[in-house]
C-alpha cells in the first residue's frame, strides 16, 4: 500500500474534534470499536516509508516503540465522572424529547460518546429503575429473580417505613429481619427451592450498595453521613429554585401520619375498659392523613385514608362536601395509586385555582419524602409540577412538615375531641364520657380533623421551612414546636381531668407520639403485590394510550370515510330544492378535503405498484 503525502496537516487536525462529533451524532460511534480492532494489525514499515502523515496512523511501523504519554498529559487527564441513574433518566428522557446527542453533551458537560453509551443501554437503564434500584445507584448491576430478589425488595419497603417514623435500625435488625422475609417467601416458593439465606456480613455490605443505603443511619454508625447528605441537598434545591425562578407560592411539601383517631391516653379506665371488651378494637383504630403547605402558608385540604369505602357515619352525606378528600384502603394506608389519585384528581386542581386567583404561573415545586407510597415517577404525573425526593434519612432534619406542625395538628385534634365530649356531657342529656366515646364515629372524627388543621397558624406554616430554604425565610420567626405543643397538652390535661382521667403531660404526649405497630411479614408482602399490581395497570393504561395514539392513514379507511362523505352529501342533495346551493356546497367540502383525497390517491397508486410488483415476479421466468 502506498500513501501519498498529505499537506496542511495543522487544518486537518483542527477539523478532527467537529467531524468526530459529527460522526457520533449520526449515530456512527462504533466507528470507535473498528478502530481498536484495526490497532492489532501491523502492516510492516515498508508501506509507510514515504508517508508524512505517521504522528496520527492507527500503528506505528514494525520494530518502533508506541509513543506514550507524557506524565504531565496523564496527570492533567480528566477525572473518571459517576453518573446516577437519575441523570441517566433525565439524559434519556431529553434525547426522546426531540433534543440532539450534540445539545445534550453541551447541556450536561459531557462527552458525546458517553452520552451515546448512555442512549445505547436505555434498555438496561429501564430495567434497573424497574428492579428497585435507587435512583442514585452508579452501577447497573444484574437482578436476581426469586425469592431472594423479593425479599430485599420487602426489606427495603420495611426499612424505608422504619426510617420514616425515625426509628433507629441496627445491622442486626435488618438482617433478623432479611431472614424472616426469606423465611416466610421460601416456604411460599415450596419444596422445590433449596437455596439457603444466612444473612452474611458480606451479602449486607452487597445488599447496601446495591441499593445505595450509605446514606441511611444504622445504630452504631456516624450520623455526619445525615448532615452531610442533608447540606448537599439545601445546596441543589436552592440552586434549583434560583434557575426556575420558583416563587414561595409555589413550593409546597406534603407528608404523611398516622393518626389514632379514637385512643385514649394509656392508663385512664376508657382505654383498660376498651381493652377488656372481645373484639373491640376502636382504640387501635388508625386513619392516615396527609397534609401540604407551601413556604407562603398556604394550607391544602387534607387527604384521609381509612379502611372502609361507605362508612355507616357518612348515610345521607355527600363525600365530596366533606372538609377533606376521602379515600379508602383496607389497610388505611398511603399506597403510590393513592398517593397519584390525590396529586392527579385532588391536589392539582386545588393548587391551580390557588395560583389563578393569586396572579402567579402554575408552576410547582413538590418536595417530598422518599416514603414506600409515594411513586419514583411522580414527577412525571403532571406537566406542571416538578418532583424532588429528600436523601434518606434527613427528613427529621429538614423536611418542612417534620419541624412540629403534625405534632401540633395532633395536639389540636385531641384538644377539639375533649372539647367536644366535655360540651356533650354539660348538655344535661346525661351523657357520660363512655357514652361519647362509644357514639364518637369517623365522620365526628373528619370534622374534628379539619378543625384541627384550621387551627394551624400561616406563621407555624412559614416557621417549619426555616430549615429548609436558604431564601424566603429570613423574615420567618421559626416554629417553636416544643412550645406550643406543651402548651396545647397543658390544656388537654386540663380538660381530661375534668373527667376524673388521672392523666398528665407526658401521658398525652406518648399518645401524641405513638406509631401505627410494625409491618408484618404478610403485610409487607401485601403492600408489594398492591405496587406491582398498580404498577402492571399504569403500564397498560399507558400502553393502551400510546395505542390509541398511532394513527395513520389507509386506502381501505380513507376509501370508507368518502363512501361515508358521497352518501351524506346525497342525503343533502335529496334535501335540498335549491340545486345551485347545494352545488357550491359539494364544491366547498370537496375543496376542504382536497388534502385527504391526494393522499388517498398517493395511497391508492402505492398499493397498484406493489400488487404489480409482486405479479410481474411471479410470471417472470427464471432467467
Amino acid at each position: 500500500m502506498f500513501q501519498i503525502p498529505v499537506e496542511n496537516l495543522d487544518n486537518i487536525r483542527k477539523v478532527r474534534k467537529k467531524v468526530k462529533g459529527i460522526l457520533v451524532d449520526i449515530g456512527l460511534d462504533s466507528c470507535k470499536e473498528l478502530l481498536k480492532d484495526l490497532k492489532g494489525f501491523d502492516p510492516g514499515e515498508k508501506y509507510f516509508f514515504n508517508t508524512s502523515w505517521g504522528d496520527i496512523s492507527l500503528w506505528e511501523p514494525s520494530g518502533k516503540k508506541m509513543r506514550t504519554k507524557s506524565t504531565a498529559n496523564v496527570a492533567s487527564k480528566r477525572p473518571r465522572r459517576v453518573i446516577d441513574l437519575e441523570t441517566k433518566l433525565k439524559l434519556i428522557k431529553d434525547y426522546e424529547g426531540g433534543k440532539s446527542v450534540m445539545v445534550i453533551a453541551r447541556q450536561s458537560g459531557m462527552s458525546h460518546s458517553t452520552i451515546a453509551t448512555i442512549l445505547k443501554n436505555k434498555n438496561k437503564v429501564m430495567e434497573a429503575v424497574k428492579g428497585s434500584a435507587s435512583l442514585k445507584a452508579t452501577r447497573l448491576t444484574k437482578i436476581r429473580e426469586g425469592p431472594i430478589s423479593d425479599m430485599e425488595e420487602l426489606l427495603m419497603t420495611w426499612i424505608k417505613d422504619q426510617t420514616q417514623k425515625r426509628i433507629p435500625l441496627s445491622s442486626m435488625m435488618i438482617t433478623a429481619k432479611a431472614k424472616s422475609l426469606f423465611a416466610m417467601l421460601k416456604e411460599k416458593a415450596g419444596s422445590d427451592y433449596d437455596v439457603e439465606f444466612t444473612a452474611s456480613s458480606g451479602w449486607f455490605k452487597r445488599f447496601k450498595n446495591r441499593y445505595s443505603l450509605h446514606d441511611v443511619k444504622v445504630s452504631g454508625e456516624s450520623a455526619n453521613a445525615d448532615v452531610k447528605a442533608a447540606e448537599e441537598f439545601l445546596e441543589t434545591l436552592d440552586k434549583l429554585i434560583v434557575e426556575e425562578n420558583y416563587l414561595p407560592e409555589q413550593i409546597f411539601n406534603m407528608d404523611e401520619t398516622s393518626l389514632f383517631w379514637k385512643r385514649m391516653p394509656e392508663g385512664t379506665f376508657i382505654h383498660k375498659e376498651a381493652k377488656s371488651v372481645l373484639g373491640f378494637k376502636a382504640f387501635k383504630d388508625k386513619i392516615t392523613v396527609l397534609v401540604g403547605a407551601n413556604v407562603a402558608g398556604y394550607k391544602l385540604k387534607p387527604f384521609v385514608i381509612w379502611h372502609s369505602e361507605n362508612p355507616r357515619a357518612f348515610k345521607h352525606i355527600s363525600k365530596h362536601t366533606l372538609p377533606v378528600y376521602y379515600r379508602s384502603n383496607k389497610k388505611s394506608w398511603m399506597t403510590q395509586l393513592l398517593f397519584q389519585d390525590a396529586l392527579l384528581n385532588c391536589y392539582a386542581s386545588e393548587i391551580e385555582t390557588y395560583c389563578w386567583e393569586n396572579n402567579i404561573p402554575f408552576k410547582i415545586l413538590l418536595i417530598i419524602a422518599n416514603a414506600p407510597g409515594h411513586p419514583p415517577f411522580v414527577g412525571d404525573l403532571h406537566p406542571n409540577i416538578k418532583a424532588v425526593f429528600f436523601p434518606p434519612n434527613t427528613t427529621s432534619l429538614i423536611q418542612p412538615m417534620d419541624q412540629g406542625i403534625i405534632a401540633a395538628f395532633k395536639a389540636y385534634y385531641l384538644r377539639r375531641t375533649f372539647a367536644q365530649a366535655i360540651a356533650a356531657t354539660e348538655e344535661g342529656t346525661g351523657k357520660t364520657l363512655m357514652q361519647f366515646w362509644k357514639d364518637y364515629n369517623i365522620y365526628d372524627c373528619i370534622k374534628n380533623l379539619a378543625w384541627a388543621w384550621g387551627d394551624v397558624s400561616k406563621e407555624c406554616v412559614n416557621g417549619i421551612w426555616k430549615k429548609t430554604l436558604k431564601r424566603f425565610v429570613h423574615d420567618f420567626k421559626g416554629f417553636a414546636k416544643d412550645e406550643e405543643v406543651a402548651k396545647i397538652n397543658k390544656a388537654v390535661v386540663h380538660m381530661a381531668n375534668n373527667f376524673n382521667l388521672g392523666v398528665d403531660e407526658d401521658d398525652i404526649q406518648e399518645l401524641l407520639e405513638l406509631v401505627p405497630e410494625e409491618w408484618t411479614n404478610v403485610e409487607l408482602l401485601e403492600l408489594e403485590q398492591e405496587c406491582l399490581a398498580e404498577e402492571e395497570a399504569r403500564e397498560k393504561k399507558t400502553a393502551g394510550e400510546e395505542k390509541e395514539l398511532r394513527r395513520k392513514f389507509t386506502v381501505k379507511g380513507l376509501s370508507e370515510a368518502f363512501a361515508d362523505l358521497s352518501k351524506l352529501l346525497k342525503k343533502f342533495e335529496n334535501m335540498d330544492p335549491n340545486t345551485e346551493r347545494f352545488s357550491l356546497i359539494e364544491r366547498n367540502v370537496h375543496g376542504a378535503l382536497s388534502a385527504y383525497k391526494e393522499i388517498y390517491d398517493e395511497k391508492k397508486k402505492q398499493t397498484k405498484q406493489t400488487t404489480m410488483d409482486v405479479f410481474l415476479k411471479r410470471v417472470t421466468p427464471p432467467q
